[in-house]
């Protein structure tokens, strides 16, 4: 069990929380129902968005990368809005699918750019995707907000999963004395709002793109295991 308060009893008042994602979805799939009840508490909720989205319908000819990244970021503002956020986030607009390839100059700016954001908000928590995470952008921004949590000084980061649930191996999860684990207790008006958040996200519920067949696409068991009763988050260890 975490020995700090649960969530839902945390009196958050105007602190900060930074949520990083790795794609404008990425935050309401992994941790919408905490976001919602957060702001509800008070908190000012800052979401970092690392990448422009633009990956998710490689095919389509009705829409190239630049209209894609500009529909994902105006869903990604209209799902904050239902979460209860008003904080402007922040667009990094990484090239989708090319964290886990940067050169190390390009490594070091992301970096930077993500301690100094740790820096600027001095977050009471942080948030973002778990270190293994199935998803190459989601590992890599995992490695790159780690190393800038380090040089930014900054230890209340947590982990959520997006995709290690439906996807992931046994070695994809938390390993005995990794993390912690917490467990977050979404009521049903919170849930509600996630899931009127993620369907925000209408380029990735089949509502936008018809034309590229092998886009991604949110289908119902996902949705399933994204909108439960409760949310997990995993804290790393202190060495």
């Amino acid at each position: 069990m975490w020995n700090s308060p649960p969530v839902a009893e945390w009196a958050m008042g105007d602190q900060t929380v930074v949520v990083f994602a790795p794609h404008p979805d990425d935050d309401a799939i992994g941790c919408g129902g905490t976001l919602s009840l957060l702001a509800a508490q008070g908190a000012r909720c800052v979401v970092v968005y690392l990448t422009d989205g633009s990956g998710s319908h490689p095919a389509s000819t009705r829409f190239n990368a630049a209209e894609l990244a500009r529909i994902r970021a105006g869903e990604a503002r209209r799902a904050l809005t239902t979460l209860g956020i008003e904080v402007e986030p922040i667009f990094l607009n990484a090239t989708d699918g090319r964290l886990a390839n940067l050169m190390k100059s390009e490594r070091m700016r992301v970096v930077e750019r993500l301690a100094e954001i740790l820096r600027a908000e001095k977050p009471a928590l942080a948030f973002a995707p778990w270190r293994r995470d199935v998803h190459p952008d989601h590992v890599a921004s995992a490695g790159l907000i780690e190393d800038a949590a380090a040089r930014a000084r900054f230890k209340q980061l947590l982990f959520y999963p997006v995709w290690q649930p439906l996807q992931g191996t046994d070695e994809d999860a938390p390993r005995k004395g990794e993390v912690t684990t917490v467990c977050v207790e979404i009521s049903p008006w919170h849930l509600a709002r996630k899931r009127r958040a993620i369907a925000e996200h209408r380029s990735q519920t089949g509502s936008v793109v018809d034309d590229d067949p092998n886009g991604f696409r949110i289908d119902s068991s996902m949705l399933s295991a994204w909108t439960r009763a409760s949310e997990t988050f995993f804290q790393p260890v202190q060495r």
